[in-house]
């Protein structure tokens, strides 16, 4: 089998992974903020598999919602008592999420100890334990190897496969990207043998509506291209606010121009007035843009990244950085 990792090291992680899910009898997964299709999928997916192979210990899942994903993919995150941070010693399992600043739930600093299950560069080791591997396609598929890794007594259901199947999708543009490979296709495959339906599954994901078509409709009446290729768009409060669409959707037609003969990289740029900022995904086919990223306060894959801006004045030179990145 392909492989981009020692086995031996992987397996003792994951050796340790299991040990530490035995030994606490209550855990919270957390994920990053803006949650995508692979944050919720590699949480859900480790939730349903805890629970089903350890039913009696406390597991909950936390983080921010997602308009477009709830409840339809996956069911609407937990909140906790702050009273039960502070009575109850906890496992935090971290995943999909680079930066301490970037996890959905501040209650992490209330863990008794914390883990670490990621797939993008390791640029913040905010964890007791880290299993860290920038090569994986998703943080789902990454997940997906550990359970189905496991000694078969321990079981994987279609709750837990349809969860990880999701995000592993989400994050390979339905196996189209750069990072995807044999191992990926091959675990997907085997989540696909518990029965899930794949169809219903890409229905789910991919439905749209006469709000988002609209949304799709603004965006194509307002994107620019730079001389050098760098295609952008901007969402201001007032036009989320008009077009009915939250600061999560902003990105959701990022992909639209990704593979458009003469676009280098895409940006998406929408207001985050609540916190002060500008939320920015950057996208490429081709182009490395990840180092753009971390310039503008932000990071994650070669060719998908995301970061943030204190004001519009700053987008001419996030745009001038990616229309020089090679």
């Amino acid at each position: 089998m392909f492989m981009f990792f020692d086995a031996k090291v992987i397996n003792k992680q994951f050796k340790s992974l299991l040990k530490k899910i035995k030994d606490f009898d209550k855990i919270v997964i957390y994920r990053h903020e803006m949650p995508d299709f692979d944050a919720f999928g590699t949480q859900m997916g480790l939730y349903y598999w805890i629970k089903d192979n350890f039913p009696l210990k406390e597991v909950h899942y936390v983080g921010d919602s997602h308009r477009t994903f709830v409840p339809d993919l996956f069911p609407e995150p937990q909140v906790l008592d702050e009273s039960w941070y502070d009575q109850n010693e906890h496992l935090a399992i971290v995943v999909d999420t680079a930066t301490v600043d970037r996890i959905a739930d501040r209650h992490i600093e209330k863990a008794k100890y914390v883990i670490k299950l990621d797939h993008h560069i390791n640029v913040d080791h905010y964890a007791n334990e880290e299993i860290v591997y920038d090569k994986f396609a998703a943080a789902s598929e990454l997940l997906a190897l550990f359970v189905m890794a496991q000694p078969r007594k321990y079981i994987v259901s279609q709750d837990a496969a349809r969860a990880f199947y999701i995000g592993i999708i989400g994050d390979t543009g339905r196996f189209q990207y750069q990072d995807v490979s044999p191992m990926t296709l091959r675990l997907a495959a085997d989540l696909l043998a518990t029965g899930i339906d794949k169809t219903e599954i890409y229905n789910q994901m991919y439905k749209s509506s006469l709000r988002q078509l609209n949304f799709l409709k603004f965006v194509l009446n307002n994107y620019k291209v730079s001389e050098k290729g760098t295609c952008y768009y901007v969402l201001t409060d007032e036009d989320l606010k008009r077009l009915d669409i939250e600061v999560t959707e902003g990105k959701l037609h990022i992909n639209t121009f990704r593979n458009v003969e003469g676009v280098t990289s895409v940006v998406s740029v929408t207001e985050d007035k609540a916190k002060g900022e500008w939320r920015v995904s950057l996208r490429s086919a081709h182009k490395v843009i990840v180092n753009v990223a971390q310039q503008f306060n932000g990071g994650g894959h070669e060719y998908a990244a995301g970061a943030k801006l204190k004001s519009l004045d700053e987008l001419p030179a996030l745009i001038k950085a990616l229309d020089e990145a090679e």
